[in-house]
Order: structure tokens, then C-alpha cells, then sequence
């Protein structure tokens, strides 16, 4: 990757584990596709305002040359298991990868 990786978090403070699993599955994206030149990705935690219903938001916007930058956005979800961060890391991973297949398929 030419741009290193930028991670945020929004609403919790950053995660050891969760800055590890983001890194470990951008690297993983990199082997599916060596054409990323950038990649960030946004982690926003559930407002403790709901009482159910908003699991963790993860957004990913990846750049893919020649083609068209790519964002997967998994926005709030009746989900239940999205209200652990790292599935809606590995959910918001998995459909970069499906995106990335349809660009080359």
C-alpha cells in the first residue's frame, strides 16, 4: 500500500485489539488485491442514547486504481452481533472483499 492505513474511532477510545484486527485485515486485502494504494477506515461505536438496535458502524474506503475508490459502509443494524466491534470489523471486511471481486470480475 503506498498511503499507510489511517484508523479512527468515534464515540470509544481506540482498541488495541481492534487497531490489531483492522491491520491484520487490510493486510489480508492487500494479498486478495495488490492494486490498493489507500485505505482508511472509520469505527464508530454504538451511542448509548438506544436502548437496542445500533450495533458498532464500521466504514472502509479503499483506493483502487484505475477504478473507482470504494467505500463499504455497515451502518447501524438490528444485527445483534455487530454489537461486538470485531464482527462488524470482519462483516464490514468481507463485503470490502466482495466489492473488490465485482470490480475485477
Amino acid at each position: 500500500m503506498q498511503i499507510a492505513p489511517e484508523i479512527t474511532f468515534e464515540g470509544s477510545d481506540s482498541s488495541d485489539a481492534a487497531r490489531a484486527q483492522i491491520l491484520s485485515e487490510i493486510e489480508k486485502l492487500e494479498t486478495h488485491n495488490h492494486r490498493i494504494t489507500g485505505c482508511r477506515v472509520k469505527v464508530i461505536a454504538p451511542s448509548h442514547k438506544h436502548r437496542h438496535g445500533t450495533g458498532f458502524q464500521v466504514n472502509i474506503w479503499l483506493t483502487v486504481p484505475p477504478h473507482e475508490n470504494i467505500v463499504v459502509s455497515n451502518s447501524e443494524s438490528d444485527d445483534a452481533r455487530h454489537e461486538h466491534a470485531n464482527v462488524a470489523i470482519k462483516d464490514a471486511f468481507a463485503a470490502a472483499r466482495r466489492q473488490i471481486d465485482a470490480l475485477t470480475a
